[in-house]
């Protein structure tokens, strides 16, 4: 019985074997559930380029794999080191190959592939095609993805690597990553693979490669898939890496970017609505828009004095502005219409963190345990040391709580707090208490 059933292991090993053959074609593995083998023939599927295997054959071939791999291939303790060679590298191939697909979670195991890239006795580009067999059935195997970055750095570190190649890469990546996100639901290690794999691309040396077109693109995914999945926290913090890198467009990609926003529209419309009363500013959404970036900057945060020569880029200041209340309205808007979702209120805290982070940098501060201190300028020569002994004054806090854009977002919190509260949203007070106790608003709300 025994040799039957090591025999009939072999036949399936071997079956998976040559599925494999055609590895590039492959899209998705998993295993079928089939309780008995009642039509006596292999267990081995393949049907429109995906692999299955019928569950009433995983114990044995999966036990049997895993046990041959370990004692040959993966000796511990003081017993000689086995030297992989061309010819049993075929033998420790296939069964990786099974172990992996049957349980990913085995670090060693990848760790012995990686062997093998080393050698070359596998190929960069199949062990991608195999990656994503495993992500398809397990997509938060951290280990595949892992694997994954391992190879994308030896195959991004080819200098001959041409740019057809290259967007073949990059595609298949973020298609994998997507699959991944929307096949397990809050799935972390998709999403900080993604995050990764654009950090990789701003380090690509390679004229044709626009990183500025890639930004653009992944804030847009990140926007639908957020507004469709609004309880998946791992997909808001990739929200917000995308929002810091649109800070960085160039004059050219910011055009673009702003050709189906008008974000300008939005940042004026939340202004105008809950503006300070002053009866010597005009206020109106027209006048607003009427202003220049640097005027509009002027306007919110006046004029700033600084204890050194850098200057202040107001233009750069006003699209972070834009962008940023561009995020608060959509904010507004999933937090209306999906009531009691904890997700969208801690993504809320991202943005008026963020619009606050923008008026201490103004005001060349900086919050350190808690408390507001002069923030060291590290672009020009003025001496450090003197500036980190500057003692912060009521003035300066003064200027920061008396500033437009700083009653704006107050006034604007405020106004929503009650509305959320108004509409049994127990998120509401919570928020208010960040506000309070976290950012330090206790004395003005």
């Amino acid at each position: 019985m025994e040799d039957d059933k090591f025999a009939l292991v072999e036949r399936i090993i071997k079956d998976i074997h040559a599925v494999f053959s055609r590895i590039a074609e492959l899209r998705s593995f998993d295993i079928v559930p089939v309780d008995t083998n009642f039509r006596n023939k292999s267990p081995v599927l393949y049907l429109e380029n995906c692999l299955g295997l019928e569950s009433w054959c995983i114990k044995h071939v999966y036990m049997y794999c895993y046990s041959e791999v370990m004692d040959r291939y993966c000796p511990k303790g003081r017993r000689k080191v086995f030297k992989v060679s061309s010819l049993n590298s075929d033998r420790m191939i296939k069964l990786l190959n099974v172990t992996l697909l049957l349980n990913p979670d085995l670090s060693t195991l990848w760790n012995r592939r990686r062997m093998l890239v080393e050698k070359s006795m596998l190929d960069n580009y199949n062990e991608l095609h195999f990656t994503r067999l495993v992500i398809s059935r397990k997509p938060k195997c951290n280990d595949a993805f892992a694997y994954r970055r391992w190879l994308l750095n030896i195959i991004f570190a080819d200098k001959s690597l041409q740019m057809n190649s290259i967007r073949d890469v990059i595609n298949e990546e973020f298609n994998i990553c997507t699959q991944a996100s929307d096949r397990s639901p809050n799935n972390y290690h998709s999403w900080n693979h993604r995050m990764w794999f654009v950090n990789k691309l701003k380090t690509l040396d390679n004229p044709l490669f626009d990183i500025n077109n890639q930004y653009i693109k992944e804030y847009n995914f990140s926007e639908q898939w957020t507004a469709k999945n609004v309880s998946d926290y791992s997909c808001f913090h990739y929200r917000q890496f995308c929002i810091k890198n649109n800070y960085s467009l160039n004059e050219e990609s910011w055009k673009k970017f702003t050709t189906n926003l008008n974000l300008r529209k939005v940042l004026v419309k939340i202004l105008a609505t809950n503006f300070p009363i002053d009866s010597t500013i005009q206020v109106s959404e027209e006048d607003l828009l009427a202003y220049s970036e640097s005027n509009l900057v002027n306007l919110l945060l006046y004029h700033t004095v600084k204890n050194c020569s850098c200057i202040l880029d107001n233009v750069y200041i006003c699209r972070k502005l834009e962008i940023i209340f561009h995020e608060l309205a959509i904010n507004n808007e999933l937090i209306q219409f999906y009531k009691q979702h904890e997700t969208l209120w801690y993504h809320r805290r991202f943005i008026v963190h963020e619009i606050i982070e923008i008026i201490y940098e103004h005001f060349c501060l900086t919050k350190s345990n808690g408390v507001l201190v002069r923030n060291t300028c590290k672009k020009c020569t003025y001496d450090e040391e003197q500036q980190k002994q500057a003692k912060i004054v009521r003035y300066d806090t003064n200027c920061i709580y008396s500033s437009v854009l700083f009653n704006v977002m107050l006034t604007h919190e405020k106004k929503f707090i009650e509305e959320m509260r108004n509409n049994l949203d127990n998120y509401a007070d919570r928020h208010e208490k960040y506000l309070k106790f976290v950012e330090g608003f206790h004395h003005v709300m």
